[in-house]
């Protein structure tokens, strides 16, 4: 276990790696408890987002069973699995982006129901920021590290945490706003963070390019 606190790009690939198989019990029982809640409520939006969580599942798990596949492979053999699945990773991560448009659709239209009152949804907001904080820094330090696993780790990280962003806005536009200029907040913030998706996952398809060195 003193591995886990060391400072080292071993201790935090372990680190991320367990990071990662937690976040994807969490996202896995999220997507479950909105299926349940689409399902037996007639909730179109919890319906609808539970398949973009069960895609993020799938997409973090492809990636700890190629690393654990992986393990007893030469350097050279696990660079260039890596930059293969890496690739596939932010292809089908920019085609899970637009399983966001009913979601967000629905928000815009007030068709997600929102049982919160004042105090719990400043509590979310402020539990929002923390994760915001906490994925920048965890991307910025995947960043400079040449292992693509862990990269992709932390792009799915970013896309789940600005979706997160998403809901909180709508959420905090239903509980403290009213009225048609709100209903016009919540579309153009919803089209700018899907918008950013978009480009982010885009953008960094080109890491992934063949040529990159990894240790």
């Amino acid at each position: 276990m003193n591995i886990l606190l060391e400072n080292s790009p071993k201790a935090f690939a372990l680190r991320s790696f367990l990071s990662a198989a937690l976040s994807l019990v969490l996202s896995f029982l999220y997507l479950v408890y909105n299926f349940l809640v689409g399902v037996v409520y007639h909730a179109l939006w919890n319906f609808s987002i539970s398949f973009y969580y069960l895609s993020l599942v799938m997409l973090r798990g492809f990636i700890l069973l190629g690393e654990k596949r992986w393990r007893q492979e030469t350097p050279p053999v696990r660079k260039k699995n890596r930059q293969k699945l890496y690739r596939r990773i932010c292809k089908w991560l920019f085609l899970v982006d637009f399983l966001l448009i009913v979601p967000i659709a629905l928000m815009v239209l007030s068709q997600r129901p929102v049982n919160m009152g004042q105090i719990p949804a400043i509590a979310l907001a402020a539990y929002t920021t923390y994760r915001v904080t906490m994925a920048v820094i965890r991307f910025q330090k995947s960043s400079r590290s040449e292992n693509l696993s862990l990269f992709a780790l932390k792009i799915i990280d970013m896309a789940d945490t600005l979706v997160s962003v998403l809901t909180l806005q709508n959420t905090m536009v239903t509980v403290f706003g009213s009225g048609e200029s709100t209903l016009e907040l919540t579309a153009y913030t919803s089209g700018a963070i899907f918008l950013a998706l978009l480009v982010f996952t885009a953008v960094l398809m080109r890491k992934g390019a063949p040529g990159k060195k990894e240790p």
